[in-house]
């Protein structure tokens, strides 16, 4: 090895501008590649793939469209009239219709009376046994009289022009029976269904439902839409204040998948530009500011940019796409990365400063110091590379990424850096005496040095009230952690949610059959269960398409019902008999309701049970569409569970984990189901990918130092700054949750770098380590503030998930070096471990 870093050294010192053009050319190609790169803002496809509850709620997501419906949410002011914004609800909702990109818009909600009329053939068929004993009532000979004179009764109210519309489709007043079987479609749902819109409960406000023609994670579609979106909704202003002059301002928003997909790419896009600015601004800040030479900038910088370009370009060729999670790892690569040109550039002016000239620095620090960098890179990248065992997509592309830019780093900083010191450095020729600022570290360093026994008692100390501390650590399953704050689509979804109730908090029981028929009587089994689970509190409510249409055996039996009854008190001559002469006696004109007894002649003499061609030819389908849907292999319908309260419980009840397990001919999965899956995966993820990364960093630390005491010594300064990491969590109050509890993965590479390089230095020379300890601990507490602005500038993300990771690791990393610069050489100088040997390994 060492004759292999003589002939690197010799290499890049005879060869510079051989080695400019291979990086300019690398770099040129990445870039290229990288060009192709896409983001995908997509939530699911961070989370494990190959699970089934995962899978079976995905999929049904996709099959029913939930996740692709575009929710216009209009804001009415405080206080104000909501019949005064109609024609601008109605004006948005043309617009929408008429769009090239929506295949329907849907903004009113039926008209009850328009209903009767179109359901009126077939309304008896809806009818549950005890709901045709009412309508016999009412259809007895005296009901028909009593109804009679109530009409005229009302006819002659101020209300009458309503009246007159309600007694012309509903003679017989069997419109309250329809009307309790419509609203109880809207469980659920906190909805004022009087207004004819999607009002909430307070009347404050609207809401839109947009079908696209594509799905969400179309993103070019997705911002198409929005952009048309916004059009319309300035349009839609426009035209209203031009009606209504005095009309205060109605704010309107976009929420549901296709303004949230775009929002977040959005937001990937800004992430990514900042994380990268911030990271690599701040890393070059540091570093002008301890080398106080503007050179330095060019020795960090061009090869710190060479690998996030190169990195770009793996991430393009190995997935295509990038997920919000996975964007960091350019930040990453800015603050680990630059460690290495930290140790080797301190070294090179240290070197310089005892009079070296520059070639024999460069040789000096790749035959000393390189080493020890390569054996950092390989546990860093290792430890990244950890993340492959997880099934976390966001976290495996991380680790892929982050581990593969770190390997690129290091070959732009074995190749590129010392040819780039080369040739600045030959230019500049023999001048001052070059500075390197410490930050404190020197006079840490030699105080633990000459009292390594008080050293170790305070970091006995501080170690144990951390681990008492730790202790409060809690984790939380929130799977928005994975989503981002500050989009507009998420605020809006949560809006909508808190004034419409319960009706986006749901759990979905799918079934499927070759026919929607078959599907619906799949479903129709399961309501007895699900009417007990509501009985007994299990469940709050439940919607199922039984809301529109009953079972076929239910139908039948109505069927049934009104053929045993045609003679009696279902007799159709007898009803017009009986109708005609009360009409008569009240003063009515008896032809104005001639249509409407050769419609209710049909509705009392059904032939056949209603199916999805029926709902389809009165205009039923869009209203069940929520509930049967086409599927590619035949039919899925759905029934929705709310919970009793605002929220499901942690875990998932018992009495339905046992309707899971029994109903196998269907999927009961939700939101709450997957979360509750995810922190059994997140557990077993992180622990496998733990030890995975923790046993291979031991191991190239066990060859690369050909000892397992050093291995053991080098895991000392991580394992005490994991522990402060944990008890600063628990004093802040901060939570693991699925990103961030593979923290610890995180920061084993990154935190044993630092006692790799004070432990290499020491080996070199034991008895010269209290004067050159200094020297590298210089450069450890660089290194450390560069990679806390790393880790750092994940604080600044709009994803929480991400900025827990940048407070925790920074956290971490600080405690991690100050472990290194004051506890290991600590331990170094009680001189139990000084093992003699005359080169370094």
């Amino acid at each position: 090895m060492s004759r292999l870093f003589d002939r690197l050294a010799v290499f890049v010192t005879r060869r510079p501008h051989l080695i400019f053009a291979i990086s300019a050319i690398t770099v040129v190609l990445a870039g290229a590649t990288a060009l192709r790169l896409r983001l995908d803002p997509d939530i699911l496809k961070l989370v494990p793939q190959h699970n089934r509850v995962v899978s079976e709620f995905r999929r049904l997501l996709e099959e029913t469209g939930t996740i692709d419906f575009h929710v216009i949410v209009v804001e009415l002011p405080h206080g104000a009239d909501p019949s005064t914004y109609e024609p601008l609800i109605d004006i948005i909702g043309e617009h929408f219709r008429r769009s090239p990109l929506v295949e329907q818009a849907t903004w009113r909600l039926p008209d009850p009376l328009t209903l009767v009329e179109r359901v009126l053939p077939y309304s008896m068929l809806l009818l549950t046994p005890q709901e045709l004993d009412a309508v016999a009532a009412k259809l007895s000979d005296d009901g028909i009289r009593e109804t009679v004179a109530r009409n005229r009764a009302l006819l002659q109210t101020p209300q009458s022009a309503v009246a007159k519309q309600i007694v012309r489709v509903d003679p017989f007043n069997l419109l309250p029976i329809y009307l309790e079987k419509f609203e109880s479609s809207g469980k659920g749902v906190n909805a004022d269904l009087t207004s004819g819109y999607y009002l909430s409960a307070d009347r404050t406000t609207v809401i839109l439902m947009v079908k696209p023609r594509r799905p969400a994670q179309d993103l070019p579609f997705s911002r198409e839409l929005m952009a048309q979106s916004k059009a319309i909704a300035n349009a839609a202003l426009s035209e209203f204040r031009a009606s209504h002059p005095t009309a205060v301002f109605a704010n309107i928003g976009f929420t549901g998948g296709y303004a949230i997909a775009a929002g977040d790419e959005q937001i990937i896009r800004q992430d990514i530009i900042l994380n990268v600015l911030t990271s690599v601004g701040g890393v070059l800040a540091l570093f002008l500011y301890a080398f106080r030479r503007p050179a330095a900038l060019a020795y960090s910088g061009l090869p710190m940019a060479a690998a996030i370009v190169v990195t770009f370009g793996i991430a393009s060729l190995a997935y295509g796409t990038l997920s919000a999670s996975s964007t960091g790892f350019a930040a990453l690569l800015a603050g680990l990365g630059i460690d290495f040109v930290t140790v080797l550039y301190e070294r090179y002016v240290d070197e310089r400063n005892r009079g070296a000239s520059v070639t024999q620095a460069v040789r000096i620090f790749m035959n000393r110091s390189l080493p020890a960098v390569v054996v950092a890179a390989s546990t860093t990248a290792a430890t990244f590379y950890g993340f492959l065992a997880t099934d976390f997509r966001g976290m495996s592309e991380l680790g892929l990424l982050t581990g593969s830019g770190i390997l690129v780093f290091l070959l732009f900083v074995v190749f590129l850096f010392p040819a780039l010191l080369v040739v600045v450095e030959r230019r500049r020729g023999e001048k001052k005496r070059l500075h390197v600022h410490s930050f404190g570290s020197n006079q840490l360093v030699r105080a633990s040095i000459r009292r390594p026994a008080l050293t170790l008692a305070i970091w006995a100390c501080v170690i144990a009230v951390a681990a008492i501390a730790a202790r409060r650590v809690q984790f939380s399953d929130n799977i928005q952690n994975l989503r981002s704050k500050g989009n507009e689509g998420v605020r809006l979804q949560q809006v909508v949610t808190e004034k419409f109730g319960q009706s986006f908090d749901f759990m979905m029981y799918a079934v499927r059959g070759a026919t929607a028929t078959e599907a619906i009587e799949k479903t129709h089994a399961a309501l007895p269960e699900l009417d007990r689970f509501v009985t007994d509190e299990t469940i709050g409510s439940y919607q199922s398409l039984a809301s529109y249409v009953p079972s076929q055996e239910q139908q039948r039996a109505a069927i049934d019902s009104l053929r045993a009854g045609a003679s009696h008190r279902f007799s159709v001559t007898r009803i017009e008999r009986t109708f005609r002469k009360a009409l008569r006696e009240q003063g009515f004109r008896g032809e104005i309701w001639d249509d409407y007894l050769r419609m209710f002649r049909r509705a009392l003499q059904p032939e056949q049970p209603m199916t999805m061609k029926t709902l389809d030819e009165i205009g039923l389908s869009q209203a069940a569409q929520r509930f049967i849907r086409k599927t590619p292999n035949g039919y899925v319908s759905i029934v929705y569970l709310y919970p009793r309260t605002k929220a499901w419980p942690r875990m998932l009840p018992e009495e339905l984990e046992a309707f899971r397990a029994h109903h196998t001919e269907g999927v009961l999965t939700g939101i709450n189901l997957v979360t509750q899956t995810l922190r059994t995966i997140v557990r077993n993820d992180a622990m496998r990918a733990s030890l995975v990364g923790f046993t291979v960093v031991f191991l190239l630390l066990v060859i690369g130092f050909r000892s397992l005491t050093r291995a053991v010594l080098v895991f000392v300064p991580f394992l005490a700054g994991i522990l402060c990491m944990l008890g600063a969590m628990a004093t802040l109050g901060l939570e693991f949750n699925f990103m961030n509890v593979f923290i610890g993965l995180m920061l084993v590479g990154t935190a044993t770098d630092y006692a790799v390089y004070m432990l290499q230095r020491y080996d070199e020379s034991p008895d010269a380590f209290p004067v050159t300890a200094s020297e590298t601990a210089r450069a450890v507490t660089l290194a450390a503030l560069t990679s806390i602005v790393g880790f750092g500038s994940f604080a600044i993300s709009h994803y929480p998930g991400l900025r827990s990771i940048g407070y925790a690791a920074s956290f971490g990393v600080a405690a991690s070096c100050l472990a290194s610069v004051s506890l290991l050489p600590a331990l170094l100088a009680t001189g139990r471990f000084r093992r003699y040997s005359r080169r370094p390994h």
